[in-house]
Protein backbone atom coordinates (compact mmCIF):
# COMPACT_ATOMS: atom_id res chain seq x y z
CA UNK A 1 0.00 0.00 0.00
CA UNK A 2 1.57 3.22 -0.97
CA UNK A 3 2.03 6.44 1.62
CA UNK A 4 0.51 8.81 -0.22
CA UNK A 5 -3.20 9.91 0.08
CA UNK A 6 -6.46 9.97 -2.27
CA UNK A 7 -9.38 11.23 -1.86
CA UNK A 8 -12.58 10.02 -3.98
CA UNK A 9 -14.66 12.90 -5.43
CA UNK A 10 -17.25 12.19 -2.36
CA UNK A 11 -14.31 12.53 0.04
CA UNK A 12 -15.71 10.11 1.94
CA UNK A 13 -13.49 7.06 1.43
CA UNK A 14 -9.25 6.96 1.36
CA UNK A 15 -8.01 4.86 -1.71
CA UNK A 16 -4.56 4.03 -1.94
CA UNK A 17 -2.93 1.71 -4.81
CA UNK A 18 -1.06 -1.74 -3.37
CA UNK A 19 2.23 -2.75 -4.31
CA UNK A 20 0.40 -4.28 -7.95
CA UNK A 21 -0.97 -0.75 -8.78
CA UNK A 22 -4.81 -2.20 -7.85
CA UNK A 23 -7.02 -0.30 -5.44
CA UNK A 24 -7.72 -1.30 -1.52
CA UNK A 25 -9.64 0.43 1.01
CA UNK A 26 -8.92 1.95 4.45
CA UNK A 27 -5.16 0.29 4.87
CA UNK A 28 -3.60 -0.39 8.15
CA UNK A 29 -1.47 2.30 8.04
CA UNK A 30 -4.91 5.40 7.98
CA UNK A 31 -6.48 3.24 10.50
CA UNK A 32 -3.64 4.09 12.72
CA UNK A 33 -3.47 7.63 11.60
CA UNK A 34 -7.04 7.70 12.53
CA UNK A 35 -6.87 6.09 16.24
CA UNK A 36 -3.99 8.91 16.54
CA UNK A 37 -6.48 11.63 15.54
CA UNK A 38 -9.03 10.81 17.49
CA UNK A 39 -6.73 10.77 20.57
CA UNK A 40 -5.43 13.94 19.64
CA UNK A 41 -8.34 15.72 18.70
CA UNK A 42 -6.43 19.17 18.53
CA UNK A 43 -6.63 22.18 16.71
CA UNK A 44 -3.39 22.39 14.55
CA UNK A 45 -2.27 25.84 13.68
CA UNK A 46 -1.42 26.98 10.14
CA UNK A 47 2.32 26.94 9.36
CA UNK A 48 2.94 29.66 6.73
CA UNK A 49 4.83 28.25 4.08
CA UNK A 50 8.38 29.46 3.58
CA UNK A 51 8.61 31.15 -0.14
CA UNK A 52 10.38 33.00 -1.89
CA UNK A 53 10.26 36.17 -3.90
CA UNK A 54 12.28 38.02 -6.13
CA UNK A 55 14.87 40.58 -5.34
CA UNK A 56 14.10 44.19 -4.83
CA UNK A 57 16.49 45.39 -2.26
CA UNK A 58 17.90 49.51 -2.28
CA UNK A 59 21.44 49.14 -2.50
CA UNK A 60 24.22 51.64 -1.00
CA UNK A 61 27.68 51.04 -1.87
CA UNK A 62 30.98 51.74 0.45
CA UNK A 63 34.17 51.80 -1.15
CA UNK A 64 37.53 52.95 -1.81
CA UNK A 65 40.10 52.96 -4.49
CA UNK A 66 42.16 50.86 -2.41
CA UNK A 67 41.26 48.32 0.40
CA UNK A 68 43.02 50.83 2.91
CA UNK A 69 40.34 53.30 1.55
CA UNK A 70 37.65 50.74 1.95
CA UNK A 71 38.42 50.41 5.47
CA UNK A 72 37.99 54.03 6.25
CA UNK A 73 34.91 54.15 4.23
CA UNK A 74 33.47 51.42 6.51
CA UNK A 75 35.05 53.07 9.34
CA UNK A 76 33.44 56.48 8.62
CA UNK A 77 29.87 55.11 7.88
CA UNK A 78 30.16 53.02 11.76
CA UNK A 79 31.63 55.34 13.63
CA UNK A 80 31.75 59.50 14.32
CA UNK A 81 33.72 58.43 17.94
CA UNK A 82 36.07 55.82 18.93
CA UNK A 83 38.77 55.41 21.51
CA UNK A 84 40.34 52.69 20.48
CA UNK A 85 41.36 51.34 16.96
CA UNK A 86 42.31 48.15 15.70
CA UNK A 87 44.69 48.11 12.53
CA UNK A 88 45.69 45.53 10.37
CA UNK A 89 48.06 44.66 7.40
CA UNK A 90 46.23 45.56 4.33
CA UNK A 91 47.51 42.28 3.13
CA UNK A 92 47.37 39.64 5.23
CA UNK A 93 43.85 38.86 5.46
CA UNK A 94 43.66 36.47 9.13
CA UNK A 95 44.43 39.16 11.12
CA UNK A 96 42.11 41.45 10.40
CA UNK A 97 39.14 39.04 10.11
CA UNK A 98 39.69 37.50 13.84
CA UNK A 99 39.90 41.00 15.16
CA UNK A 100 36.04 41.22 14.80
CA UNK A 101 35.15 40.24 18.25
CA UNK A 102 37.64 42.41 19.90
CA UNK A 103 36.12 45.44 17.47
CA UNK A 104 32.87 44.69 19.03
CA UNK A 105 34.30 44.48 22.63
CA UNK A 106 35.77 47.48 22.54
CA UNK A 107 33.48 49.84 20.33
CA UNK A 108 36.80 49.97 17.84
CA UNK A 109 37.07 50.06 13.78
CA UNK A 110 39.58 48.40 12.40
CA UNK A 111 42.28 50.02 9.41
CA UNK A 112 44.42 48.72 7.16
CA UNK A 113 48.07 49.84 6.28
CA UNK A 114 50.73 48.40 4.67
CA UNK A 115 53.61 46.57 6.59
CA UNK A 116 56.16 49.18 6.19
CA UNK A 117 54.16 52.40 8.13
CA UNK A 118 50.68 54.19 8.83
CA UNK A 119 49.40 55.36 5.17
CA UNK A 120 48.51 59.23 5.52
CA UNK A 121 44.72 58.46 5.12
CA UNK A 122 45.06 56.04 7.90
CA UNK A 123 46.95 58.38 10.30
CA UNK A 124 43.75 61.34 9.18
CA UNK A 125 41.42 59.05 10.28
CA UNK A 126 42.55 57.75 13.41
CA UNK A 127 42.72 61.48 14.21
CA UNK A 128 39.26 61.82 13.17
CA UNK A 129 37.86 59.30 15.45
CA UNK A 130 39.64 61.23 18.32
CA UNK A 131 41.52 57.60 19.25
CA UNK A 132 43.08 57.76 22.55
CA UNK A 133 44.39 54.21 22.29
CA UNK A 134 45.83 52.23 18.66
CA UNK A 135 45.82 48.60 19.04
CA UNK A 136 48.41 46.18 15.88
CA UNK A 137 47.56 43.04 15.21
CA UNK A 138 50.45 40.74 14.39
CA UNK A 139 54.26 41.07 14.48
CA UNK A 140 56.51 42.81 13.03
CA UNK A 141 56.31 40.63 9.85
CA UNK A 142 52.61 41.84 9.36
CA UNK A 143 52.62 45.76 10.97
CA UNK A 144 56.54 46.76 11.18
CA UNK A 145 58.15 48.56 13.96
CA UNK A 146 57.84 51.89 11.52
CA UNK A 147 54.12 51.76 12.41
CA UNK A 148 54.91 52.42 16.38
CA UNK A 149 57.03 55.29 15.63
CA UNK A 150 54.62 57.35 13.13
CA UNK A 151 51.93 56.50 15.63
CA UNK A 152 54.38 57.70 18.78
CA UNK A 153 55.60 60.45 15.94
CA UNK A 154 51.94 61.81 15.85
CA UNK A 155 51.29 62.42 18.76
CA UNK A 156 49.78 58.79 19.96
CA UNK A 157 51.04 56.76 23.11
CA UNK A 158 53.22 53.19 22.57
CA UNK A 159 50.34 51.22 20.86
CA UNK A 160 50.10 47.95 22.22
CA UNK A 161 50.42 44.91 19.97
CA UNK A 162 48.85 42.11 19.81
CA UNK A 163 50.80 39.09 18.17
CA UNK A 164 52.22 35.85 17.59
CA UNK A 165 54.42 34.04 15.61
CA UNK A 166 52.17 33.70 12.73
CA UNK A 167 48.34 34.12 11.74
CA UNK A 168 47.43 31.11 14.33
CA UNK A 169 49.09 32.27 16.94
CA UNK A 170 48.13 35.73 16.17
CA UNK A 171 44.40 34.83 16.43
CA UNK A 172 45.02 32.66 19.68
CA UNK A 173 46.48 35.96 21.32
CA UNK A 174 43.32 37.69 20.02
CA UNK A 175 41.21 35.29 21.44
CA UNK A 176 42.88 35.60 25.04
CA UNK A 177 42.23 39.51 24.68
CA UNK A 178 38.58 38.68 23.63
CA UNK A 179 37.55 36.08 26.40
CA UNK A 180 35.39 33.30 25.89
CA UNK A 181 31.97 32.70 27.09
CA UNK A 182 31.48 28.94 26.71
CA UNK A 183 31.94 29.21 22.99
CA UNK A 184 34.18 29.86 20.18
CA UNK A 185 34.49 29.59 16.25
CA UNK A 186 37.06 27.78 14.13
CA UNK A 187 38.08 28.73 10.67
CA UNK A 188 40.68 27.91 8.04
CA UNK A 189 43.62 30.63 8.76
CA UNK A 190 44.77 29.78 5.11
CA UNK A 191 41.80 31.13 3.15
CA UNK A 192 39.64 33.94 4.35
CA UNK A 193 35.83 33.31 3.22
CA UNK A 194 34.63 31.25 5.83
CA UNK A 195 36.51 33.37 8.57
CA UNK A 196 34.39 36.73 7.02
CA UNK A 197 31.30 35.45 6.69
CA UNK A 198 31.43 34.61 9.97
CA UNK A 199 32.84 37.37 11.11
CA UNK A 200 29.24 39.60 11.75
CA UNK A 201 28.09 36.72 14.24
CA UNK A 202 31.46 36.35 15.90
CA UNK A 203 31.93 40.02 16.73
CA UNK A 204 27.69 40.57 17.99
CA UNK A 205 28.41 37.67 20.47
CA UNK A 206 31.96 38.17 20.98
CA UNK A 207 32.53 34.42 20.40
CA UNK A 208 36.33 34.45 19.56
CA UNK A 209 38.04 33.29 15.77
CA UNK A 210 40.82 30.50 15.81
CA UNK A 211 41.98 29.09 13.07
CA UNK A 212 43.52 26.23 12.02
CA UNK A 213 45.14 24.29 9.07
CA UNK A 214 42.84 21.86 6.39
CA UNK A 215 44.48 18.31 7.39
CA UNK A 216 46.84 19.78 10.62
CA UNK A 217 45.75 21.88 13.56
CA UNK A 218 48.29 24.24 14.69
CA UNK A 219 49.66 23.87 18.48
CA UNK A 220 48.74 27.43 19.51
CA UNK A 221 45.04 26.44 18.01
CA UNK A 222 44.88 23.00 19.92
CA UNK A 223 46.46 24.56 23.52
CA UNK A 224 43.66 27.45 23.25
CA UNK A 225 41.23 25.09 22.79
CA UNK A 226 42.71 22.55 25.51
CA UNK A 227 42.79 25.91 27.71
CA UNK A 228 39.07 26.66 27.15
CA UNK A 229 37.37 23.36 27.29
CA UNK A 230 39.21 22.51 30.86
CA UNK A 231 37.33 26.19 31.79
CA UNK A 232 34.34 24.38 31.45
CA UNK A 233 31.66 22.71 28.54
CA UNK A 234 32.56 24.38 25.16
CA UNK A 235 30.50 25.02 22.18
CA UNK A 236 33.37 24.83 19.27
CA UNK A 237 31.47 26.16 15.99
CA UNK A 238 33.44 24.74 12.78
CA UNK A 239 32.95 27.14 9.27
CA UNK A 240 33.63 25.16 6.72
CA UNK A 241 33.23 21.37 5.44
CA UNK A 242 35.91 18.69 5.46
CA UNK A 243 38.03 20.13 2.39
CA UNK A 244 39.30 23.18 4.87
CA UNK A 245 38.29 21.21 7.83
CA UNK A 246 39.13 17.53 8.20
CA UNK A 247 37.22 16.19 11.04
CA UNK A 248 40.50 14.30 11.64
CA UNK A 249 41.63 17.30 13.14
CA UNK A 250 38.52 17.64 15.51
CA UNK A 251 38.78 14.39 17.75
CA UNK A 252 39.31 15.93 20.78
CA UNK A 253 36.80 18.21 20.84
CA UNK A 254 33.58 17.25 22.81
CA UNK A 255 30.58 19.86 21.32
CA UNK A 256 31.17 20.54 17.96
CA UNK A 257 28.65 21.93 15.64
CA UNK A 258 29.88 22.19 11.83
CA UNK A 259 28.44 24.93 9.67
CA UNK A 260 29.25 23.75 5.74
CA UNK A 261 28.04 24.38 2.45
CA UNK A 262 29.41 22.74 -0.51
CA UNK A 263 31.14 25.73 -1.35
CA UNK A 264 31.89 29.31 0.07
CA UNK A 265 29.04 30.73 -1.29
CA UNK A 266 26.53 27.94 0.34
CA UNK A 267 28.53 28.13 3.75
CA UNK A 268 28.18 31.88 3.97
CA UNK A 269 24.44 31.20 3.11
CA UNK A 270 24.19 28.64 5.65
CA UNK A 271 25.89 30.81 7.99
CA UNK A 272 23.46 33.59 7.36
CA UNK A 273 20.32 31.22 8.51
CA UNK A 274 23.05 29.85 11.38
CA UNK A 275 22.74 33.94 12.74
CA UNK A 276 19.71 35.56 11.60
CA UNK A 277 18.12 35.48 15.49
CA UNK A 278 21.78 37.36 16.52
CA UNK A 279 21.42 39.45 13.72
CA UNK A 280 18.12 40.95 13.24
CA UNK A 281 18.99 44.29 11.17
CA UNK A 282 17.17 45.05 8.35
CA UNK A 283 20.21 45.96 6.46
CA UNK A 284 22.94 43.07 5.07
CA UNK A 285 26.43 43.54 3.77
CA UNK A 286 27.12 42.00 0.54
CA UNK A 287 31.32 41.34 0.23
CA UNK A 288 32.88 39.24 -2.46
CA UNK A 289 33.99 35.76 -1.69
CA UNK A 290 36.62 36.24 -4.29
CA UNK A 291 40.31 36.95 -3.71
CA UNK A 292 40.00 40.77 -2.34
CA UNK A 293 40.84 42.00 0.78
CA UNK A 294 38.15 45.28 0.45
CA UNK A 295 35.58 43.71 2.90
CA UNK A 296 38.56 43.07 5.63
CA UNK A 297 36.63 45.72 7.77
CA UNK A 298 33.36 44.52 7.02
CA UNK A 299 32.71 42.64 9.92
CA UNK A 300 33.18 44.58 12.28
CA UNK A 301 30.87 47.31 11.07
CA UNK A 302 28.26 44.75 10.34
CA UNK A 303 28.66 43.13 14.00
CA UNK A 304 28.35 46.59 15.34
CA UNK A 305 24.95 46.91 13.24
CA UNK A 306 23.75 43.69 14.30
CA UNK A 307 23.60 43.25 10.49
CA UNK A 308 24.44 39.91 8.26
CA UNK A 309 26.82 39.26 5.68
CA UNK A 310 26.19 37.78 2.42
CA UNK A 311 29.18 37.23 -0.18
CA UNK A 312 29.02 37.39 -3.83
CA UNK A 313 31.26 36.95 -6.96
CA UNK A 314 32.31 39.64 -9.29
CA UNK A 315 29.63 39.41 -12.01
CA UNK A 316 26.90 37.91 -10.52
CA UNK A 317 25.12 36.22 -7.53
CA UNK A 318 25.96 32.64 -6.97
CA UNK A 319 22.72 30.61 -6.53
CA UNK A 320 23.11 29.81 -2.75
CA UNK A 321 23.31 33.95 -1.74
CA UNK A 322 20.43 34.95 -4.39
CA UNK A 323 18.21 32.04 -2.53
CA UNK A 324 19.00 33.03 0.60
CA UNK A 325 18.53 36.46 0.39
CA UNK A 326 14.65 35.58 -1.47
CA UNK A 327 13.00 34.69 1.31
CA UNK A 328 10.53 37.50 2.59
CA UNK A 329 10.51 36.99 6.39
CA UNK A 330 14.20 37.03 6.28
CA UNK A 331 15.18 39.13 3.87
CA UNK A 332 16.75 42.93 4.84
CA UNK A 333 15.25 45.73 3.38
CA UNK A 334 18.70 47.33 2.19
CA UNK A 335 21.99 45.89 0.88
CA UNK A 336 25.38 47.73 1.38
CA UNK A 337 27.88 45.96 -1.11
CA UNK A 338 30.76 46.60 0.42
CA UNK A 339 33.97 47.70 -2.54
CA UNK A 340 34.26 49.12 -6.03
CA UNK A 341 32.50 47.78 -9.03
CA UNK A 342 36.08 46.26 -9.61
CA UNK A 343 35.47 43.74 -7.26
CA UNK A 344 31.77 43.89 -7.18
CA UNK A 345 29.96 44.84 -10.18
CA UNK A 346 26.85 46.60 -11.33
CA UNK A 347 25.57 43.34 -12.46
CA UNK A 348 25.41 42.21 -9.11
CA UNK A 349 23.75 45.91 -8.29
CA UNK A 350 21.28 44.88 -10.57
CA UNK A 351 20.85 41.43 -9.37
CA UNK A 352 19.67 42.88 -6.10
CA UNK A 353 18.33 45.57 -6.98
CA UNK A 354 15.64 43.42 -8.92
CA UNK A 355 16.19 44.70 -12.64
CA UNK A 356 19.00 41.91 -13.94
CA UNK A 357 17.68 38.01 -13.84
CA UNK A 358 21.13 35.87 -12.47
CA UNK A 359 22.01 33.12 -14.69
CA UNK A 360 20.95 30.34 -12.08
CA UNK A 361 20.08 27.47 -13.44
CA UNK A 362 16.72 27.44 -11.94
CA UNK A 363 16.44 31.06 -11.36
CA UNK A 364 12.78 32.13 -11.90
CA UNK A 365 11.57 28.87 -11.42
CA UNK A 366 8.65 28.21 -8.73
CA UNK A 367 8.97 25.10 -6.67
CA UNK A 368 6.73 23.60 -4.03
CA UNK A 369 8.34 20.73 -2.36
CA UNK A 370 5.48 18.58 -0.01
CA UNK A 371 6.39 16.68 2.80
CA UNK A 372 3.72 14.12 2.88
CA UNK A 373 2.24 13.69 6.22
CA UNK A 374 2.82 15.78 9.41
CA UNK A 375 1.59 16.69 13.02
CA UNK A 376 -0.97 13.98 14.39
CA UNK A 377 -0.74 12.27 11.43
CA UNK A 378 2.30 10.46 10.71
CA UNK A 379 2.02 8.45 7.85
CA UNK A 380 3.63 4.96 7.50
CA UNK A 381 4.74 3.22 10.43
CA UNK A 382 7.80 0.77 9.88
CA UNK A 383 8.16 -2.27 11.68
CA UNK A 384 11.09 -0.42 13.67
CA UNK A 385 8.59 1.80 14.58
CA UNK A 386 10.03 4.80 12.14
CA UNK A 387 7.61 7.46 10.93
CA UNK A 388 6.94 8.13 7.55
CA UNK A 389 6.42 12.12 8.41
CA UNK A 390 10.35 12.39 9.59
CA UNK A 391 11.76 10.87 6.65
CA UNK A 392 9.78 12.96 4.50
CA UNK A 393 10.68 16.02 6.10
CA UNK A 394 14.16 15.43 5.83
CA UNK A 395 14.24 14.89 1.97
CA UNK A 396 12.50 17.58 1.83
CA UNK A 397 14.49 20.25 3.70
CA UNK A 398 17.18 18.72 1.37
CA UNK A 399 15.80 19.45 -1.82
CA UNK A 400 14.88 22.46 -0.69
CA UNK A 401 18.88 23.77 0.07
CA UNK A 402 19.83 21.73 -3.41
CA UNK A 403 16.94 23.88 -5.25
CA UNK A 404 17.57 27.37 -3.50
CA UNK A 405 21.34 26.45 -4.18
CA UNK A 406 19.94 26.72 -8.14
CA UNK A 407 18.05 29.64 -7.80
CA UNK A 408 14.93 28.59 -7.45
CA UNK A 409 12.03 30.37 -5.49
CA UNK A 410 11.18 27.40 -2.91
CA UNK A 411 7.95 27.11 -1.38
CA UNK A 412 7.60 24.20 1.37
CA UNK A 413 4.44 23.28 2.97
CA UNK A 414 5.83 22.49 5.92
CA UNK A 415 8.94 22.99 7.52
CA UNK A 416 8.36 20.77 10.92
CA UNK A 417 6.11 18.39 12.02
CA UNK A 418 3.04 20.45 11.37
CA UNK A 419 0.10 19.86 9.04
CA UNK A 420 -0.53 23.09 6.77
CA UNK A 421 -3.94 22.91 7.04
CA UNK A 422 -6.20 24.95 9.29
CA UNK A 423 -8.88 24.82 11.61
CA UNK A 424 -9.80 20.95 12.83
CA UNK A 425 -7.30 18.66 11.39
CA UNK A 426 -9.13 16.54 8.50
CA UNK A 427 -7.21 14.33 6.12
CA UNK A 428 -8.92 16.28 3.36
CA UNK A 429 -8.22 19.93 5.28
CA UNK A 430 -5.06 18.56 4.88
CA UNK A 431 -4.55 17.68 1.34
CA UNK A 432 -7.04 21.16 0.31
CA UNK A 433 -4.02 23.44 1.88
CA UNK A 434 -1.17 21.51 0.43
CA UNK A 435 -3.04 21.97 -3.18
CA UNK A 436 -3.77 25.72 -2.15
CA UNK A 437 -0.32 26.42 -1.16
CA UNK A 438 1.18 25.83 -4.89
CA UNK A 439 -2.04 27.11 -7.10
CA UNK A 440 -1.90 30.53 -5.22
CA UNK A 441 1.61 30.99 -5.60
CA UNK A 442 1.16 29.62 -9.35
CA UNK A 443 4.22 27.29 -8.79
CA UNK A 444 5.46 25.85 -11.69
CA UNK A 445 5.92 22.61 -10.13
CA UNK A 446 4.92 20.06 -7.48
CA UNK A 447 6.90 17.70 -5.82
CA UNK A 448 5.33 15.50 -3.43
CA UNK A 449 7.33 13.07 -1.35
CA UNK A 450 6.77 10.34 0.47
CA UNK A 451 7.37 6.01 1.41
CA UNK A 452 5.19 3.48 0.26
CA UNK A 453 3.98 0.64 2.86
CA UNK A 454 2.17 -2.65 1.97
CA UNK A 455 1.64 -5.58 4.09
CA UNK A 456 4.34 -8.24 2.35
CA UNK A 457 7.45 -6.71 3.87
CA UNK A 458 9.60 -7.97 0.93
CA UNK A 459 7.62 -5.26 -0.88
CA UNK A 460 10.19 -2.83 -2.40
CA UNK A 461 11.51 0.00 -4.78
CA UNK A 462 10.74 3.43 -5.60
CA UNK A 463 7.69 5.04 -7.73
CA UNK A 464 6.84 8.34 -9.43
CA UNK A 465 2.92 8.94 -9.81
CA UNK A 466 1.51 11.50 -11.86
CA UNK A 467 -2.51 11.81 -12.78
CA UNK A 468 -3.68 11.73 -15.74
CA UNK A 469 -6.97 13.83 -14.78
CA UNK A 470 -4.20 16.78 -14.50
CA UNK A 471 -4.81 19.58 -16.02
CA UNK A 472 -1.21 19.37 -17.73
CA UNK A 473 -0.96 15.42 -18.17
CA UNK A 474 1.16 15.50 -20.30
CA UNK A 475 4.25 17.25 -18.29
CA UNK A 476 3.24 15.95 -15.07
CA UNK A 477 3.91 12.33 -17.30
CA UNK A 478 7.35 13.84 -18.43
CA UNK A 479 8.30 15.59 -15.42
CA UNK A 480 7.68 11.71 -13.48
CA UNK A 481 9.51 10.33 -16.15
CA UNK A 482 12.61 12.23 -15.43
CA UNK A 483 12.65 12.47 -11.61
CA UNK A 484 12.14 8.88 -11.69
CA UNK A 485 14.90 7.89 -13.43
CA UNK A 486 17.52 10.01 -11.74
CA UNK A 487 16.33 9.42 -8.50
CA UNK A 488 16.38 5.34 -8.92
CA UNK A 489 20.08 5.85 -10.42
CA UNK A 490 21.10 7.81 -7.14
CA UNK A 491 19.75 5.45 -4.86
CA UNK A 492 19.53 2.63 -5.95
CA UNK A 493 16.83 0.77 -5.11
CA UNK A 494 14.34 -1.22 -7.78
CA UNK A 495 13.00 0.82 -10.55
CA UNK A 496 8.71 0.34 -9.90
CA UNK A 497 8.30 2.76 -12.75
CA UNK A 498 6.22 5.33 -13.03
CA UNK A 499 2.34 4.93 -12.54
CA UNK A 500 -0.95 6.92 -13.52
CA UNK A 501 -3.10 7.49 -9.87
CA UNK A 502 -5.67 10.10 -9.12
CA UNK A 503 -3.90 11.50 -5.81
CA UNK A 504 -5.90 14.58 -4.35
CA UNK A 505 -2.29 16.51 -4.63
CA UNK A 506 -1.09 15.77 -8.27
CA UNK A 507 -5.11 15.42 -9.28
CA UNK A 508 -6.05 19.12 -7.98
CA UNK A 509 -2.72 20.95 -8.86
CA UNK A 510 -2.72 23.45 -11.93
CA UNK A 511 0.84 22.63 -12.53
CA UNK A 512 3.34 19.38 -13.48
CA UNK A 513 2.83 17.56 -10.26
CA UNK A 514 4.44 14.59 -9.47
CA UNK A 515 4.13 12.21 -6.31
CA UNK A 516 6.87 10.20 -5.17
CA UNK A 517 7.70 6.67 -3.01
CA UNK A 518 11.14 7.05 -2.74
CA UNK A 519 11.16 3.48 -0.79
CA UNK A 520 9.36 0.95 1.49
CA UNK A 521 9.09 1.79 4.93
CA UNK A 522 7.33 -1.21 5.53
CA UNK A 523 10.63 -3.24 4.14
CA UNK A 524 13.29 -3.86 7.35
CA UNK A 525 16.22 -3.24 4.76
CA UNK A 526 14.24 0.00 2.86
CA UNK A 527 13.37 1.47 6.56
CA UNK A 528 16.81 1.66 7.52
CA UNK A 529 18.12 3.63 4.37
CA UNK A 530 14.61 5.86 4.41
CA UNK A 531 16.02 7.15 8.27
CA UNK A 532 19.48 7.43 6.99
CA UNK A 533 20.89 11.31 6.51
CA UNK A 534 23.12 10.02 3.91
CA UNK A 535 20.22 8.17 1.72
CA UNK A 536 18.00 11.07 2.23
CA UNK A 537 20.15 13.82 1.22
CA UNK A 538 21.15 11.04 -2.34
CA UNK A 539 17.15 10.79 -2.58
CA UNK A 540 17.29 14.62 -2.39
CA UNK A 541 19.90 15.21 -4.91
CA UNK A 542 18.40 12.28 -7.23
CA UNK A 543 14.65 14.32 -7.59
CA UNK A 544 17.13 17.56 -8.13
CA UNK A 545 18.67 15.90 -10.76
CA UNK A 546 15.75 14.84 -12.52
CA UNK A 547 14.10 18.46 -11.89
CA UNK A 548 17.26 20.19 -13.86
CA UNK A 549 16.87 16.87 -16.79
CA UNK A 550 13.12 18.16 -17.11
CA UNK A 551 14.12 21.65 -17.29
CA UNK A 552 16.76 20.53 -20.01
CA UNK A 553 19.92 20.32 -18.17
Amino acid sequence: MAGHRLIMSNYKELLHCNNEGGIILAPLKWKIIGILIAVFGFLIGFQNPANAAPLDFGTTRIYGARQIDTAIKVSQAGWQHADTVLLANCDNFPDALVAAPLSHQLDAPILLTPVQGVDPYVMQEIKRLGAKKVILLGGVKALSNQVETDLENAGFPAPERIWGQDQFETAQKVAERVGSKGQVILANGDQFPDALAISAYAGETETPILLTEAKTMPDSTKQELDKLQQNGDLNTIVVGGEAVISSSTLTDLKNVQRIAGNDRYETAADVYDFAQNDLPATTTYVVTGENFPDALAAGALAAKQRAEIVMTQKTTLPGPTYSVLSRPTESPYSMVIVGGTAVISDQVTGMLEGTIQPPSLLAGVTIVVDPGHGGPDTGAIGPAGTYEKNNTLAVGLDLENDLRSAGARVIMTRTTDVSPATGTYSELSDLQARTKIANDAQADMFICLHNDSFSNPSASGTTTYYSSASPVADQSLTLAKNIQSELVAAINLNDRGVKDAPFYVIKNTKMPAVLIEIGFISNPDEEKLLGSPGFQNKAAMGIYDGILKYKGY
